[in-house]
């Protein structure tokens, strides 16, 4: 009788089966298909087709009769996402956009580690770059990879301090499907994978956990990951370039970092000179970050004059070339739109030695000219700071406000007391 019933549903909702355009079988208790609508037998015929499956039971009269399974065709989000882990391993190559054509100075020190870095790119050697934060170590990194002869091979990137240690693993290795809640399906390969052939660099090295540091030991050691929740063995091929600011020499007598580790990381050293180690230098540097951002802040700067160069030179720079960038950046942003040159005056604002600059300039324009009603004179003044910070923020009040040091409410009810 719950055959019969199970045929007559099957018909009664026939014409609404075959007219969906999901695939659509129907199955008996004992998973023997009954029935398949006309989109399934065409899904099925299609031999590059990947399917998924959601499948509900069929009660009748609180019988389980059968189930319902309606397929979906995955095979263009497949498509689709394979395409796109394609682009960025492209777009991961392409990342080693730096040479050492790009590392700028011409100091005995810089060009010492340059000479030095240049052969042991040529080598398969591990590397190990060392200096404080800012000197430039990933550029270093990049420039190593596009003069070895695996320039045309990939080059990964990872920091290895701003991850924790399971996704860092997990990230470095791959894993299997299913090795955890949330794992991909079909697993994931690692960035040692990715990099094979080519060259993995593990930035601020230093940070990576005991637990870690046992596992990349292995990997230098054996040339062969295992993924997350695997037990098969993958043999690489990877060139490893690291890089860290801490003293790795005090981690190791401290126990914090392994020693065997750490001479198998410290083949090849290099050491990157800070700011202050090459001073002569920060001309050529700031020239170089005044070609890089102009245009960026919608400026029309060439250069920067000896005066300037000369007041840079009296920083010690702790931050180094990334502290330098940081002030060549605020010197520029507060130029006028037709400025051209990076004066003195520019540096010591952007340096936070006051607003010597505007100071100098409003002493020149008022000198000599002033009302002498003083309320009449602070209005004139006040006008004229208020008409120049406007003009030289491009007309933005909230940037003009701050500049000037007042609120925004302060300024919107100056402009409109002096009719601005």
């Amino acid at each position: 009788m719950n055959k019969e019933k199970t045929t007559k549903l099957i018909e009664d909702i026939r014409p609404v089966l075959d007219s969906i355009s999901d695939a659509v079988t129907i199955m008996d208790k004992s998973e023997n298909v009954i029935y398949s609508n006309s989109f399934y037998k065409k899904m099925v015929l299609r031999g590059s087709t990947e399917l998924i499956a959601d499948a509900k039971d069929i009660y009748i009269d609180e019988e389980k009769m059968g189930k319902v399974v309606v397929y979906h065709d995955i095979s263009e989000v497949n498509r689709l996402r394979r395409e796109l882990e394609r682009l960025n391993q492209k777009l991961r190559k392409v990342e080693t956009k730096y040479s050492f054509d790009d590392i700028i100075g011409n100091s005995i020190e810089l060009k010492k580690v340059i000479k030095t870095a240049k052969i042991a790119a040529m080598t398969p050697a591990t590397i190990m770059i060392r200096g404080e934060s800012g000197t430039g170590k990933e550029i270093f990194a990049h420039a190593i990879h596009n003069s070895s002869p695996r320039r045309n091979e990939k080059f990964v990137k990872i920091n290895c301090s701003s991850l924790p240690e399971e996704l860092l693993e997990s990230e470095l290795f791959g894993y299997k499907e299913g090795a955890f809640t949330g794992a991909r399906r079909g697993g994931k390969s690692g960035l040692f994978q990715e990099a094979d052939k080519g060259t993995l660099f593990l930035d601020e090295i230093g940070d990576v956990s005991s637990r870690m540091q046992v596992k990349l030991l292995r990997v230098l050691q054996e040339k062969e990951i295992m993924p997350v929740g695997s037990t098969k063995v993958i043999a690489i091929d990877v060139r490893i370039i690291c890089a860290t600011n801490k003293s790795l020499e005090n981690l190791v007598e401290r126990g914090e970092f392994r020693e065997d580790l750490y001479y198998r990381l410290n083949v090849f050293p290099l050491f990157i000179p800070p700011l202050r180690e090459r001073i002569d230098d920060v001309g050529d540097v700031s020239r170089y970050l005044i070609n890089k951002h102009s245009e960026f802040y919608g400026r029309k700067v060439r250069d920067i004059s000896n005066s300037a160069v000369e007041e840079l030179k009296r920083k010690e720079w702790p931050g180094n070339v990334r502290e330098l960038e940081n002030v060549i950046s605020r010197a520029i942003i507060n130029l006028d739109n037709n400025q051209e040159i990076v004066e003195e005056e520019d540096i010591l604002v952007a340096l936070g030695y006051g607003k010597i600059k505007k100071e100098k300039n409003l002493k020149n324009e008022f000198e000599g000219s002033l009302p002498l009603n003083l309320k009449d004179a602070v209005n004139l003044v006040e006008e004229k700071c208020i008409k120049s910070a406007i003009e030289r923020c491009g007309g933005d009040k909230n940037k003009a406000a701050y500049e000037l040091g007042i609120p925004l409410r302060t300024l919107y009810y100056k402009c409109k007391r002096l009719n601005l």
